[in-house]
């Protein structure tokens, strides 16, 4: 964990471990379901006339063609495409909602793979900075020029992909079983499972036909966990054995691996989190790209489940007033303008009485303005908020 590793302290390091080991065995960790493994499909984009761009959706399209050959019938990975997040709490330099794209995302129990594809006709040459940065440039009819690094883009998508789960721990993961929480609330101050310490690992795939030209022996980052610059047709036998390394480090005899093994999620929570960033995913602002969500991943409109009413259930906690603005952040909840309390959105069906449970069986839904309720049992859908 980053705290026992900053911490120096060996006690410390020795109860985050015990911490662990203890919940694994109050756990019992099972093995993952046959849910749907190539969570979001890669959906193929039209040629634009810019040759770059088109290259570069070529190269991603062939990493998603190699993805869904290695993981469609794997259950131990989920993998989604071409995920956008757009996140107000982490504006841009001039106030704009953050955005971040992540070309491919492999998610597993004990962490995520972060992929970024390159394309590349010709070489790529990769060398040092003189310090922990890499220098890049792309060579290509003849003509050598400068790009920025993949691997410190992946890094920035994984700080905000990092603080964009954390924000929404309490819905995703459960909380530290009750025997430990004394020694979580010890060593964490809180009892709440959280994010900040998932392994989250980068690959760089670089196109089939392509060179890397690794210059004075350069070596990608290591620690703490390894990334890797490879061919694109190369990524998923890196997945693997990194997993393997994670896996191994995971069993109630096996001794740690540095922070492989240290972090995990149950199976139906690895599948939460994954369907929450679905959901998520978004094509707002994308240029050339209409902000509906495509309309493969909506019933049509004679098949729509049904609706009820507007709010009904919309009553501060505190003083019970109905005057209230959606938010979310620390999961989805209103905001009284009369007395400032904060109300979470309860995650009970109104139509089969169903409740929610970490985002499964009945959860809420943000789309755009409008906040839902949906209930996985009956089909309901009912709209709670809508600005």
């Amino acid at each position: 964990m980053r705290g026992c590793r900053g911490a120096g302290n060996h006690l410390f390091q020795w109860l985050c471990v015990a911490l662990f080991w203890l919940g694994r065995i109050a756990c019992a960790a099972t093995e993952q379901g046959d849910s749907g493994m190539i969570e979001k499909p890669y959906e193929e984009r039209a040629k634009t006339g810019d040759r770059f761009r088109d290259a570069g959706n070529a190269a991603e399209a062939r990493m998603a063609f190699y993805l869904h050959r290695a993981f469609r019938d794997d259950p131990d990975f989920l993998v989604l495409n071409d995920l956008r997040l757009v996140d107000p709490e982490q504006p841009e330099h001039n106030g704009a909602p953050g955005v971040a794209q992540i070309d491919h995302l492999v998610l597993h129990r004990w962490g995520m793979f972060i992929i970024e594809s390159k394309s590349v006709s010709d070489s790529v040459t990769v060398r040092g900075d003189a310090s922990t940065g890499d220098e890049w440039t792309r060579l290509h009819q003849g003509r050598y020029t400068g790009i920025p690094s993949p691997i410190r883009q992946a890094e920035f998508q994984g700080r905000f992909l990092r603080s964009f789960l954390q924000r929404h721990r309490q819905e995703l993961l459960g909380k530290v079983p009750l025997a430990l929480r004394p020694l979580a609330f010890l060593i964490n101050k809180t009892d709440q499972r959280g994010f900040m310490n998932l392994p989250m690992q980068i690959i760089v795939a670089i196109s089939d036909n392509g060179k890397i030209d690794r210059k004075n022996g350069w070596e990608p980052p290591s620690e703490p966990f390894r990334t890797y610059v490879c061919k694109a047709d190369q990524v998923d036998a890196k997945i693997r054995e990194e997993y393997e390394k994670h896996r191994a480090a995971s069993g109630l005899l096996s001794r740690p691996d540095g922070g492989y093994g240290i972090w995990w999620m149950e199976a139906d929570e690895c599948k939460a989190v994954t369907d929450f960033l679905k959901e998520q995913h978004t094509n707002e602002g994308r240029r050339g790209v209409s902000a509906q969500k495509p309309a493969a991943t909506r019933a049509p409109a004679a098949e729509r489940p049904k609706r009820a009413g507007v709010g009904k259930d919309g009553v501060c906690r505190e003083c019970k007033g109905e005057k209230l603005t959606a938010h979310w952040g620390k999961g989805y909840y209103w905001k009284c303008q009369d007395c400032g309390a904060s109300t979470t959105m309860p995650t009970v069906c109104s139509s089969c009485g169903a409740k929610g449970d970490r985002g499964k069986g009945v959860r809420i839904r943000k789309d755009g303005e409008r906040y839902e309720r949906v209930c996985e049992g009956c089909g309901c859908e009912e709209l709670v908020w809508s600005g």
